[in-house]
Order: C-alpha cells, then structure tokens, then sequence
C-alpha cells in the first residue's frame, strides 16, 4: 500500500508538471461559459447531461493520451520494466489520478449546467464511473500508439463512435437504431447523467442498467489495460 500511496503522490506531480490541472481548469471554463452563454429556460435534462457528458470525455480521451505517450518517448515504461513496480501500480495510479481530475471538474459542469438542481449520489455514481471508463478507452486508445500523429487519428475515429449516441439521446436517430447505438459506453454514460438531472425522464431501471453496463466495461477495461502495460513494460525494458 506504501508503494501504491507513493506512486500516487509521484503521479499528481507529474501531472502538476505536465500542466494538467491549469489545462483541466480552462477547458471546464470554456463548457461553463458556453453554457452560461445560452438561456437558462433552454437548459433541460438532456441538454444538461450533454455537457455534463462532455467534460470527462474530453479528459478521459485527451489528456492521459498526452501524459503516457510523452512517458513513452521519454523511456518511462522502459525504467518501469526493470524496476520492482507492478504494472497494476502504473495502471492505477493513473487512473485513480485523472478520474479524480475528470470528477472534479464534472462536478464543477453538472452544478454550472443544472444550477445545482440534480440527485447528488446519482451524479456522483454517474460521474465517477463515466470518468474512469473514459480514461480506459484513453488508455486503450495510446496503448499502441507509436506517435501523436497515430494517437490523433485513433482518437478522431474513437471520438466519431463515442458520439453517435448523441443522436438518440437528442431523438434524432431513427427508433430502430436506438438498441445498437446503446451497445456504445457512453450512451450509458448519458443515460446515467441525464438521469441524475432533476426532472429527467430517464427510469430507475434504464438508469440502474446503464450503471451496471459501465461497470462492466470498468471490469473489462482495467483487465485489457493491464494486460497492455504489462506486455509493454516488459517489452521496452529488454
């Protein structure tokens, strides 16, 4: 636990180096003003969750791409591989730290965007677990990724899927398209925020069923990751 506690306090200040947290703070200005920007009796449930939505979606798919592909090139996952660190301490120390960043700052959003009129523990349950898968598929997305150049292009394709639920959640896609649109993660995560937001319509059971659909992908995430940095970390350190 001592190693995990001290991995941890080395990661946030990497992060504090790296300039995440300013970079954290004026991206959720920017949703905050732009929400400040349109008229409060335009602000329903659906248009709320959107932009609740949003802010760990950016990120989960920006920021922990940026950090390990500089640790990379720096050679980080190479001295990681000859050192007595477990690759689960790696994994969990970066997700714990930037979940942590995306919850906040979530938070931060859904207060911003609903005017503080939302179930508290349903959006901290909603929050947190959008925010971690988020950073997996961040993760996902950098695992293999030799350069920016390649990272780029991935998350452009990433980012084109994880937004297609937008169109049912704005009832713009045709009802039949609906059930594969709800195979994606993130129309989970909209469900799960939308419905945290005072007078949504979303159901106890569709909420309770996108919540146990994201902690499936949680499950799954965290195993694929470690599989990833394990085979990395033992790779780069030869």
């Amino acid at each position: 636990m001592s190693t995990l506690a001290h991995a941890l306090r080395w990661e946030v200040t990497l992060q504090l180096r790296s300039f995440i947290y300013p970079a954290t703070v004026v991206s959720t200005a920017v949703i905050c003003a732009f929400v400040l920007l349109l008229p409060p009796e335009s602000r329903g449930p659906e248009l709320a969750g959107f932009f609740v939505f949003m802010d760990p979606a950016t990120i989960g798919l920006s920021f922990v791409g940026a950090i390990v592909l500089k640790e990379k090139a720096q050679g980080t996952l190479a001295a990681l591989g000859v050192t007595p660190m477990r690759p689960w301490v790696y994994v969990v120390t970066k997700t714990a730290s930037l979940t942590g960043v995306a919850f906040v700052s979530g938070l931060v959003v859904a207060w911003v965007a609903t005017g503080g009129r939302f179930d508290v523990a349903r959006m901290v349950i909603a929050i947190g677990l959008a925010s971690v898968v988020a950073v997996q598929v961040g993760f996902a997305c950098v695992a293999r990724a030799p350069s920016m150049n390649k990272l780029s292009v991935t998350l452009l394709w990433v980012s084109m899927i994880g937004y297609l639920p937008l169109l049912a959640h704005f009832e713009l896609a045709p009802a039949a398209l609906t059930p594969l649109l709800a195979v994606i993660p993130s129309h989970a995560m909209l469900v799960m925020i939308t419905g945290a937001v005072a007078g949504s319509s979303v159901t106890d059971g569709s909420w309770l069923l996108a919540a146990g659909y994201l902690v499936l992908w949680c499950i799954a995430g965290a195993c694929w990751t470690l599989r990833e940095y394990q085979r990395a970390m033992v790779s780069d350190g030869r």
